[in-house]
């Protein structure tokens, strides 16, 4: 396949109503036997310190302290995005939420991080929020005046709630299984493939134009030829290329990207 092939790929179709069971489609095809692993995982691991009788409270202990004091930093050291401030990312997430039936729409925080491109989202009892760095936001409002980047980074977040990753049960799960070799890694990056996914379906794109801006960055990302980088993406491999991803928590962005370019929409490679 060449290049050109990549741009001329007809557009995926997203205008079938969207319900709970096309939402549920868009998971990768492996998080839930993944989960599954990382639930026994998890159990033996915390059946293990129960014998010890001191250690498990503590780590639920410092778990939830975590919790709280990245909601607590956030508050402290972010933006709220409203009607007022940032008005076109609120209206957004307002959209986000209604399309995904959330009960409520989680609350969106934008923070300087000193040029670094990232975003994730959290909870705690009772309230779900997302943020997304500035970084990221300045492409919408000074860089290239363009929200495509920042709508789609919403949409990945706002569905990391849909799919209940933040829960505290996901959050103690997945905290016990990353000391689990390849496993709890690679639950993490399924689910990053579901976030994409279901973010396709609401932005009603591929997004893989849009998430270049977390590889080529947010003055370059614009002038990036998808289809030659999606074609490069296909001849690279190696074992060492193969121990980054697996060792990672995201999929790199070589697999990332062409997962999202994929017409298929098949779920992303994990290894």
């Amino acid at each position: 396949m060449s290049p050109v092939d990549f741009e001329t790929t007809p557009a995926l179709r997203y205008d079938d109503p969207l319900n709970h069971q096309k939402i549920e489609m868009m998971r990768h095809s492996a998080e839930k036997v993944l989960f599954g692993v990382c639930i026994v995982c998890a159990a033996l691991i915390a059946f293990g310190l129960l014998f010890t009788f001191i250690y498990l409270p503590i780590i639920i202990g410092t778990v939830f302290v975590m919790l709280y004091q990245l909601h607590a930093r956030t508050r402290a050291y972010a933006v709220k995005v409203s009607e007022q401030n940032f008005p076109e990312i609120y209206h957004k997430s307002v959209a986000f939420a209604e399309k995904l039936g959330l009960r409520e729409v989680p609350a969106v925080y934008i923070e300087q991080q000193n040029g670094a491109l990232n975003a994730f989202a959290a909870a705690v009892v009772g309230k779900r929020y997302a943020a997304i760095n500035a970084e990221i936001v300045d492409v919408a409002y000074t860089e290239n005046k363009d929200f495509e980047p920042v709508y789609y980074v919403l949409a990945h977040e706002f569905a990391h709630h849909y799919f209940k990753h933040t829960s505290i049960f996901h959050v103690f799960v997945n905290y016990f299984a990353l000391f689990v070799p390849i496993i709890g890694t690679a639950h993490s990056r399924a689910r990053e493939y579901s976030c994409d996914r279901l973010a396709q379906l609401l932005m009603e794109k591929d997004c893989a134009r849009e998430a270049m801006l977390l590889c080529a960055g947010r003055r370059l990302y614009s002038r990036v030829d998808l289809g030659d980088y999606l074609h490069n993406a296909r001849t690279e491999g190696g074992f060492f290329l193969w121990l980054t991803n697996l060792l990672a928590t995201h999929p790199i962005p070589l697999k990332r990207i062409a997962a999202l370019a994929d017409p298929n929409q098949a779920s992303g490679k994990l290894f």
